[in-house]
């Protein structure tokens, strides 16, 4: 430590030549005046104690202080640097800027570090204070202090406005100048701070995860962090690895297969140097670029990835691999107290939720957890063989998987707020943690049940949003990193046990001088805590962590030849850089070019007709660029020159000036930059030098005001146009002058007659007045002559109408209508030509009776007016039919091209496409008919098919019922074709009933003499069901039911919570007299046609006509809940804690349904106003239930007054009541998913 004290004079100071500081920040400074505190500047350890103080967890290697007495201010030059002084062992110097470094009229201080070894990667970190102050008064001192990790990159640090030089020489009012005589005193006090970590203040610019750590991080695709901290986990735990590695995936679709995907991911990790890429495993789960930026759940995407891997496993070596791993088990029971009675089942579960709130530490999660709840006075349990008993209710773990996962109920629902709300309490979690006193008393005991904490996942944010990271132990030994996202860190142990428990962060100390009531400052909670803990049983740590995992062979292939693609990439992507490319066109590439210009330089260039194309290096000169095209084209060097093309006014590309003489030598790029600048790549036309050309063709430009003239031919018989090549004409020449040479060109006589167009642009094409000269015809290089044999007939084409044409040109493949493509094969046979899609070159302006003629012949159809067209939309769905108009055109069936670009065929022409229907009648008829929506149902209602049917706008129902007898009948011959193996087989006969349906309810049936607004979009539709021929479903004859049975029609529906939120088909089903619910119940499940596990969570109500509340109904079968909160909080108490593993996780549905109905059973009774939701047995009938609940409803019938609507619905329909189908279960899963979602952290 050196302690200087002397006078240095001039050669102690002696300026020296220094760059800027790099890093010339204010830092942390931490006082701004004069300080007469009595502290002085030599009283250098209480100095340093006061105004550099150790700060956090940080310890110091050394501190020391140095002095810089100046004599000479006014003589020193605008950088100065002191005398080396030495800290701890390191080499020091203080860098003064007397006049400011980049700010006038302020002093600048900076502390250098002065490195002893030449290399890059040294760094040392230091807190220091600089101060300046009077040289015969050290109590009077200006001072700032801050901290910094000195590097190769910032070896000063300090403070570029460290005063005011008005306030270093003026004094103040009661106090003398820092500077007084040219004199001031600066001194350095300096704190080095150990690194043990390495990364203490680091700017991690450059940082290189791999070489600091040994590991990498996971690229954010811009809300995956959730993913990354879950895969880092899953990647460390090696068993894991190992066993994804071994999923044979060797013929798996890369942009499918998600364990080829994550085999990949890990693989990267694994040997990679640079963070790895996650969107192939992002794309294997179907999320788009957009799904990657929106919120998803960690625990969720766990659930799904272990499910897809598990599948992926079976059946292999590896099959079982992700239950060993993460896989427990606990056992529900109710054991009566008095009895010798107990109910249990057991339950696997891949993780577990813990309650934050109220617990302090994580084991009082788990006695929270397993808490014993007492079942006594009106809540005794209904015990089998025992009736009602005390007993004993709750949670006990029969095994805890090797890889224990525990979720943090870091949110959840707040009554009070009505809002979902995050959890910030402190919440303690131990590094090792024995779970025995957890388990079962018969659990196996033969080796301890500790646990080690080797992660933790972290949320830092609130409920609407943050970030993710994890903090992982990789191996055995105690060394923790935070692995945040693309950057991987070492981090000390305090750091992983205390910074995240959440809580308050601590009150700072309150100082000595502070009012006794003072109102102190309110703690702050801590909104980064940990959300999800990772253990793994030390017992099997060595197993679970150890060895190494070792990819596939076919992964590595894989993964080399995607790295050499990559590299071939890059150098592809370097080359583009370097390179631009040329586009050349010749008179070859004229004289068959039929549209505009000389030619097309992009996608609408016809493939059968190239132009020259080659990317060459930027710096390449003309000369050398026409030797390399004479070489590719076999042209003779020196017949031909280059001229640029430019991109006019009116969008059309010309000819400018040629390449000759000087320009010969002028780089690619140089000539793009003069000629082309808006351009990226070059465009030449290639002049070729007639027989007679000039001997200077190369050398020289063509006379001064003669023009460089194209001429086209067009011949109206064939309807083509030839390109025949240039000629020159001076500006005084008259037009008529060229026409012998325009006439030789095209081989024709002399004396044949001619006229001359301009082709201005594409939508502008004059004749050109032939007694003018090229000057007032402002014709002139570049320009481009088209010219036919003077027509005899009007009704010869001429060159307006082939440019008309051209510009018009288009390729329409006409598809048939999605919809209808079934019927009309089936009207048409196998060899139908609607199997093929017709495709035509035709104007966008052809009419649209010629459209339908031609496809009308393509199709061997008589009458053009049975078809109908409609436009398709971008995703290639049939949008609205096309109106037949007199002016209709083709145009009008194409989309907008605000909505959709066309693309382009091999001919350089737009493609679009357009779909066709075929109709029973003409499309005048259909102007005076109504399509009216049928819904068709066959034998059960799963067979239910969608019809479209018109009948005349003034016809009565029964037109419409003939018309659906129709198309049923064709649908059915289908069916019957298909299932006798393609041969003709006629239908059986059958009978149809149909009823109107409003809202998914039955309205009323139909006989046939309605006349009235049937099929009104999104209100109602017309059902039509398919009955044998003594007016009973086909389903109900298949019962040996007696034909004398008294039987009335009941309405069936589905509905989700609430009678008014129906949903699927209604249909009109039989109940007979005496006939038991359980008879009924299988009828009606074969008229469902659903499957057993369906059935199993059904919830089926009753109730009389003009019913319309759950509390008026009777449950009959299953369960229905009535709770109509739409806050998930509300299912919070079935929300079950532990996560199901997903091959069982339906093996808990039948005890799903039965706790949810004993509670809907209770919440429907508790209603003042409700019957009994008693659950009916199989002897019930159901006839006379609903007779029980008609009655009932007749006695009130007189207080309730019935609305005209409820009175018209029931007009025409004689049923005797209704069975509401509730889809318990699934509509419970579904408010569970929304409330698991809603109360776990969202990205």
């Amino acid at each position: 430590m050196d302690n200087e004290m002397a006078n240095p004079m001039a050669t102690e100071g002696t300026p020296q030549t220094l760059p800027s500081p790099k890093s010339a920040g204010s830092g942390n400074a931490t006082a701004g005046s004069r300080q007469y505190s009595g502290l002085t500047v030599l009283e250098e350890e209480d100095f340093i104690s006061t105004n550099v103080p150790l700060s956090g967890r940080v310890e110091e290697e050394g501190h020391g202080y140095f002095h810089w007495e100046i004599d000479n201010w006014t003589q020193l030059p605008d950088r100065v640097i002191s005398k080396t002084f030495t800290v701890a062992g390191h080499d020091w110097d203080i860098l003064l800027f007397p006049r400011g470094n980049g700010v006038n009229d302020t002093v600048s201080l900076y502390v250098e570090y002065k490195p002893k070894d030449a290399g890059e990667d040294w760094h040392v970190c230091a807190m220091f204070g600089l101060a300046m102050s009077n040289a015969e008064d050290p109590t009077l001192f200006k001072n700032s202090v801050s901290h910094h990790r000195f590097t190769a990159e910032e070896s000063d640090w300090g403070f570029t406005r460290f005063v005011e030089l008005r306030h270093v020489m003026t004094p103040d009012a009661d106090s003398r100048a820092l500077l007084e005589k040219g004199r001031v005193r600066i001194s350095a006090f300096l704190r080095v701070i150990k690194d043990p970590l390495g990364v203490l203040w680091h700017n991690f610019h450059n940082y290189n995860s791999r070489k600091h750590t040994g590991f990498v991080g996971l690229r954010n695709q811009g809300a995956t962090c959730y993913m990354n901290s879950l895969l880092q986990s899953l990647y460390f735990t090696t068993e894991f690895r190992n066993a994804v590695y071994q999923i044979p995936t060797e013929n798996d679709d890369p942009k499918r297969s998600v364990a080829l995907a994550l085999q990949r991911v890990f693989y990267n990790l694994q040997d990679s140097d640079e963070a790895v890429d996650t969107t192939e495993l992002t794309k294997s789960f179907g999320w788009d670029s957009l799904e990657s930026f929106m919120q998803h759940d960690v625990q969720e995407f766990n659930r799904v990835l272990q499910d897809n891997l598990e599948t992926k496993m079976k059946g292999t070596v590896v099959d079982g691999a992700m239950a060993r791993l993460f896989e427990g088990k606990m056992k529900s029971y109710i054991r009566c107290v008095n009895v010798d009675y107990e109910s249990s089942r057991v339950e696997n579960y891949y993780d577990i939720s813990l309650n934050v709130k109220g617990c302090a530490t994580l084991r009082d999660s788990f006695a929270n957890y397993c808490e014993v709840e007492m079942l006594d006075g009106e809540n005794k349990y209904q015990a089998e063989g025992f009736g009602l008993q005390d007993a004993r209710k709750g949670v006990i773990f029969e095994s805890f998987p090797p890889v224990l996962q525990l979720q943090l109920k870091r949110f959840e629902y707040d009554f009070q707020r009505d809002a979902m709300v995050k959890i910030n309490d402190r919440h303690e979690f131990p590094p090792t943690i024995d779970l025995g006193e957890f388990l079962a008393d018969d659990a196996d005991r033969s080796q301890p049940w500790t646990y080690a904490l080797h992660g933790v996942l972290v949320h830092s944010g609130d409920l609407h949003g943050g970030h993710y990271f994890g903090l992982l132990r990789p191996t055995a030994e105690d060394r923790w990193y935070r692995f945040d996202d693309d950057r991987v860190v070492p981090v000390a142990r305090d750091e992983v046990f205390e910074e995240y428990y959440g809580g308050e962060f601590p009150q700072p100390a309150q100082p000595a001088t502070a009012v006794p009531g003072m109102r102190t400052r309110p703690n702050s909670k801590r909104f980064t805590n940990a959300y999800m803990l990772v253990y793994i049983r030390e017992s099997l740590r060595d197993k679970v962590l150890g060895g190494e995992a070792a990819a596939p062979a076919h992964l590595l292939r894989r993964v080399q030849e995607d790295r050499a693609e990559e590299a071939r990439r890059q150098r592809e992507k370097a080359e583009l850089a370097h390179t631009l490319a040329v586009k050349v066109v010749s008179d070859k590439q004229f004289a068959q070019h039929q549209s505009f210009d000389l030619s097309y330089f992009d996608q609408r260039q016809p493939a059968s007709n190239p132009l020259f194309e080659e990317r060459m290096p930027r710096d390449m000169t003309v000369r050398d660029f026409a030797a390399h095209y004479a070489e590719r084209t076999g042209c003779a060097l020196g017949s031909f020159r280059l001229w640029t093309m430019v991109g006019r006014v009116n969008k059309t590309v010309r000819c400018e000036v040629p390449l000759v003489g000087a320009a010969l030598d002028m780089t690619l790029a140089q000539v793009l930059e003069s000629r082309m600048p808006r351009w990226t790549d070059m465009r030449l036309y290639c002049e070729t030098c007639p027989e007679d050309g000039p001997e200077d063709f190369l050398d020289e430009k063509p006379p001064l005001r003669t023009n460089l003239i194209h001429a086209k031919f067009f011949d109206p018989e064939t309807f083509t146009m030839r390109g025949l090549g240039s000629l020159y004409a001076r500006n005084t020449q008259m037009v008529q002058e060229i026409m012998p040479k325009l006439r030789a060109m095209a081989g024709l006589p002399p004396d044949t007659p001619i006229v001359l167009y301009e082709e201005v642009k594409p939508s502008l094409i004059e004749p050109i007045v032939l007694t003018l000269n090229f000057r007032q015809a402002e014709i002139q290089t570049g320009d481009i002559i088209c010219f036919q044999i003077e027509p005899s007939d009007t009704s010869v084409p001429r060159v307006p109408d082939f440019f008309d044409s051209v510009q018009h040109r288009i390729s329409v493949s006409f598809v048939p209508h999605p919809t209808r493509a079934d019927d009309e094969r089936t009207a048409s046979g196998a060899s139908s030509p609607d199997a093929e899609p017709l495709t035509i070159t035709t104007s966008s302006k052809t009419p649209y009776d010629n459209v339908a003629q031609l496809v009308a012949d393509h199709l061997g159809m008589s009458d053009p007016l049975k078809l109908r067209f409609y436009t398709v939309s971008p995703t290639g769905q049939p949008r609205q039919p096309v109106r037949r108009t007199p002016t209709t055109t083709l145009a009008e069936m194409l989309p907008s091209a605000m909505f959709m670009q066309p693309s382009l065929n091999n001919k350089g022409l737009h493609e679009y496409t357009v779909m066709y229907e075929r109709l029973e009648v003409d499309i005048v008829q259909i102007e005076n008919m109504r399509t009216i929506r049928v819904t068709f149902v066959g034998r059960t209602m799963r067979d239910e098919h969608q019809l479209e049917v018109l009948v005349p706008k003034d016809s009565s129902a029964q037109a419409l019922m003939e018309a659906t007898y129709s198309k049923i009948e064709q649908l059915l011959r289908t069916q019957q074709r298909s299932a006798a193996g393609g041969s003709a087989v006629p239908p059986k006969p059958f009978s149809l009933r149909f009823y109107v349906v409003g809202y998914h309810r039955v309205l009323f049936e139909l006989n046939g003499s309605e006349h009235m607004n049937l099929g009104t979009p999104g209100v109602s539709d017309v059902v039509a069901e398919l009955c044998t021929s003594d007016d009973t479903t086909a389903e109900d004859a298949m019962m040996d039911t007696a034909e004398d049975r008294p039987s009335k029609n009941v309405e069936v529906f589905h509905f989700y919570r609430d009678l008014s939120h129906a949903h699927s088909v209604p249909f009109l089903f039989p109940i007979y007299q005496n006939e038991p619910w359980r008879d009924t119940w299988t009828r009606l499940q074969r008229r469902l046609g659903m499957g057993e596990k369906e059935l199993k969570n059904l919830g089926v109500v009753c109730g009389p006509v003009g019913a319309t509340e759950l509390r008026r109904c009777r449950v009959v079968q299953g369960t229905v809940s009535t709770d109509r909160s739409d806050s998930p909080a509300m299912d919070q108490n079935i929300t079950p804690s532990a996560t199901p593993p997903p091959p069982s996780a339906a093996s808990l549905s039948a005890g799903d349904v039965e706790m949810e109905g004993s509670r809907a059973a209770s919440a429907v009774s508790s209603d003042n106003n409700s019957s009994p939701a008693t659950t009916a047995d199989d002897s019930v009938c159901l006839w006379d239930l609903l007779e029980q609940q008609q009655q009932r409803e007749n006695e009130l019938a007189e207080q309730r007054i019935e609305s005209k609507d409820e009175e018209d619905q029931k007009k025409g329909l004689d049923v005797a009541g209704f069975i509401g189908l509730h889809h318990v279960d699934r509509a419970s899963r579904h408010r569970n998913l929304h409330h698991e979602r809603a109360i776990r952290i969202l990205n």
